[in-house]
């Protein structure tokens, strides 16, 4: 019963998307759309093993986002923004 409600879900996705190409292009920017429909298809199942809703948070997109529009690791991005900069001279405030 699962992946059927998994294929309506996609079926819907991608169907607004064909009726709005332009909002495709603004959400996923260069990214390929099959990657991103794949992508978003991986996150429902995962949700829908969790018993949680089908639909991606919106924290779950903007990271799949991120994911796909970096070629960084989000952690590493993360971990390089400190308030503190080491100077010739000592540690600097970025405050």
């Amino acid at each position: 019963m699962g992946n059927v409600d998994i294929e309506i879900y996609m079926n819907n996705f991608i169907g607004f998307f064909k009726k709005n190409p332009d909002q495709l292009k603004i959400l996923i920017g260069n990214t390929n759309s099959n990657d991103f429909f794949s992508e978003i298809k991986k996150l429902a199942e995962k949700n829908l093993s969790e018993e949680k809703e089908i639909a991606p948070t919106r924290k779950q997109m903007i990271d799949l986002l991120v994911e796909m529009n970096t070629d960084k690791n989000k952690k590493q991005i993360t971990a390089a923004v400190t308030p503190f900069m080491e100077h010739h001279m000592g540690i600097i405030s970025l405050n």
